[in-house]
């Protein structure tokens, strides 16, 4: 397997019930500094998983709170900036992402 789908393989198992615990932010965060892949790279399966977690979320037209739960917790764990997501995405989430932490 090559490793863009081994990381795409890893995101889908991470995030399929829709919470990233401490151990596979941990996995996530060592194979992402392990240097299989280029930063481009990254960005790209991330690019690559956020489409396809849409598609997915919306193939019967609802977002049920446990797929509004995992879009969340997709965007926080990865840091996908708020521009890079679907503007669908966007609107769903609007009001249900947690306000920032003060400073």
């Amino acid at each position: 397997m090559d490793d863009k789908r081994k990381l795409k393989g890893m995101l889908a198992r991470i995030f399929s019930d829709a919470t990233a615990e401490d151990a596979e932010r941990a996995e996530l965060a060592a194979y992402l500094s392990s240097g299989a892949l280029s930063a481009a790279e990254i960005k790209e399966v991330f690019a690559d998983f956020v489409q396809t977690t849409w598609k997915i979320t919306m193939a019967d037209g609802v977002i049920s709170e446990v797929e509004r739960q995992r879009l969340n917790e997709i965007v926080r764990v990865l840091g996908v900036e708020i521009d890079g997501l679907p503007k669908e995405w966007i609107a769903a989430l609007r009001g249900s992402l947690a306000p920032p932490e003060p400073s």
